[in-house]
C-alpha cells in the first residue's frame, strides 16, 4: 500500500468536489459478480475497486417536466457521469504513476447485457455496497446512511492493495417492511423479485431510438437467449446511453431516504 498516493488521491477528490469514497475488496466482487462482468476479468490481478460518490442538488428532483422529460435533472446527472469519469481516469494516471496498474470503469456508457438486461461493465452500485458505502434498496438505487439516495457513482480498479472500507451493515435502510418504491412506480416494474429494468426503461428513458415499452418487455427473454441478439443489443446502447432524457424517477422519491423527505420529516 503506498500511504502518499492515497493521501494525494483524496485531496484531489476534495478539490473535485466528490465527497464519498470507498475501497471494495475485488477478489470479493470476483466471487458475486456474474462472468463477464468481474474485476479479474477486467484487470489482470485486480486487488482494489475504488468507488467515488457525489449527490446531486436536490432542486433538480423538484422542477415540472419538460417536453417529456426532467431536463435540469438529465443535464445533472449527465455532468455528473463525466465528472466521475475524468476524476477515475486521472487517479489511475496518478497510480500508475506510483507502480501500479489502474483501469478506469465507465460510469454508466457502454453497458452490456446479460440475460436479456443492460448492466454496466462493473456494477459500480454493488461495488459501493462491498465497500461500505450503503444498502441497496429494493428499486435497485444505492442508499448512503447520510446522503440518502440521489449519489451519482464513478469508479476504478487498480492492482494496488489498497485497505477496504466495507461491506458493512445497514439494518435501518430499506427495511423489509418498506414497500414505498413499489408502490410508487408507475408501471409495476418493482417486485420482491427485485427490478424488470425493461419495463423501467421503457417508461423512465426518453430517446428517439428507444423503442415502447411493450417492445422492451417482449424481447427481454429471447435476447436473454440469443448471443447474436445480445451483442446487436450492446452495439444499439452505444447509441443513445450517453444522450438520453428521463421522465421518470417515482421511485427515488417516494423512498424515505430520499434528502427532501427527510428534511420534510
Amino acid at each position: 500500500m503506498n500511504t502518499d498516493v492515497i493521501n494525494d488521491i483524496q485531496a484531489l477528490l476534495g478539490k473535485r468536489g466528490i465527497p464519498v469514497f470507498g475501497v471494495a475488496d475485488a477478489a470479493l466482487l470476483d466471487r458475486t459478480a456474474p462472468e463477464g462482468f468481474r474485476p479479474g476479468e477486467m484487470l489482470a490481478k485486480a486487488r482494489s475497486v475504488v468507488i467515488l460518490a457525489k449527490p446531486l442538488p436536490l432542486s433538480v428532483f423538484q422542477t415540472p417536466r419538460n417536453n417529456g422529460f426532467y431536463s435540469f435533472y438529465t443535464s445533472a446527472f449527465h455532468t455528473y457521469y463525466q465528472a466521475a469519469n475524468d476524476a477515475a481516469t486521472t487517479i489511475c494516471l496518478m497510480l500508475e504513476a506510483a507502480g501500479h496498474a489502474a483501469l478506469p470503469i465507465p460510469s454508466y456508457s457502454p453497458l452490456k447485457f446479460h440475460d436479456g438486461e443492460p448492466r454496466g461493465l462493473i456494477s459500480l452500485k454493488h461495488a459501493a455496497v462491498a465497500a461500505g458505502l450503503g444498502k441497496m434498496g429494493k428499486n435497485t438505487l444505492l442508499i448512503h446512511p447520510e446522503k440518502g439516495n440521489i449519489l451519482r457513482l464513478g469508479g476504478l480498479i487498480t492492482t494496488m492493495d489498497w485497505p477496504a472500507t466495507g461491506p458493512a451493515e445497514f439494518p435501518k435502510l430499506c427495511p423489509d417492511n418498506c414497500h414505498k418504491c413499489m408502490d410508487a412506480c408507475p408501471v409495476g416494474a418493482l417486485s420482491e423479485n427485485g427490478i424488470n429494468k425493461m419495463q423501467c426503461m421503457g417508461n423512465c428513458i426518453k430517446h428517439t431510438l428507444m423503442p415502447p415499452r411493450w417492445v422492451l418487455s417482449a424481447i427481454r427473454w429471447p435476447v436473454g437467449k440469443s448471443r447474436l441478439l445480445t451483442g446487436l443489443m450492446d452495439l444499439l446502447t452505444l447509441s443513445f446511453f450517453d444522450s438520453y432524457g428521463v421522465s421518470c424517477f417515482a421511485c427515488l422519491k417516494a423512498c424515505p431516504h430520499f434528502p427532501g423527505n427527510r428534511k420534510a420529516a
